[in-house]
């Protein structure tokens, strides 16, 4: 049986704790955390009508796929490609020298490490890509909305779970023109963040289902 505790620290690796693979040591993701506490909050009736266009832009999405890039707490930096299709279904391929793959098939979200040959697992439920990849998605009914804020061309909302399974916050950064998914932030229960930048998307592609397939070593 998969040790739980364990497989969450490993799918924090997307969603908020040090990557210490070898990886490359870079400064903090330049914007993405630095500005996200300048600007000012919105009025009520502004925040709920850019949590309701979010929403409904986010879940327009049914597919899509590109680059991102990961910045940890400890400095550490690394690169991959993504493809996501709603409801549920997301893949990140982490480029050389990171071993790992993140693969969720609209159940449970995976993380395979080639070095170790292993593969962690825990339900899609208890991740904050349950949220991301919902197709009947609704920021305020699915979660206790934080904060509300503009800065620049991103718009910053900062989430935290209702349930309080799932300690610290997530803050969804999105593109102020037409709230599209610029990538995301992640404070942990400790006070480690991570940033998530998104590039070069490509929405409506037409994926492979079995990008969302990842099946044990021993059972290859």
């Amino acid at each position: 049986m998969m040790n739980l505790i364990a497989s969450v620290s490993a799918l924090s690796l997307i969603f908020g704790a040090p990557v210490t693979l070898g990886l490359k040591q870079v400064q903090p993701a330049p914007g993405i955390a630095a500005k996200a506490d300048t600007a000012a909050p919105m009025t009520a009736a502004e925040r709920s009508k850019l949590l309701k266009e979010a929403s409904k832009a986010l879940a327009g999405v049914k597919t899509a796929r590109g680059k991102f890039e990961q910045y940890s707490p400890d400095g550490s930096y690394s690169t991959g490609q993504f493809a996501m299709s709603r409801p549920g279904k997301v893949r990140f391929d982490y480029d050389d020298p990171v071993p790992l793959l993140l693969v969720s098939d609209g159940a449970t979200v995976a993380l395979q490490d080639a070095d170790l040959e292993t593969t962690d697992r825990v339900p899609l439920a208890k991740t904050p890509l349950n949220l991301l990849l919902s197709d009947k998605l609704d920021i305020e009914a699915q979660a206790e909305v934080i904060d509300v804020r503009r800065t620049g061309d991103k718009t910053n909302i900062t989430l935290r779970d209702k349930s309080g399974e799932m300690e610290g916050t997530l803050t969804v950064i999105l593109a102020s023109a037409d709230n599209s998914l610029a990538g995301w932030r992640t404070v942990d229960g400790n006070g480690g963040r991570t940033s998530v930048l998104l590039s070069g998307i490509e929405t409506g592609a037409k994926l492979n289902p079995r990008l969302f397939i990842l099946r044990d070593f021993d059972n290859r």
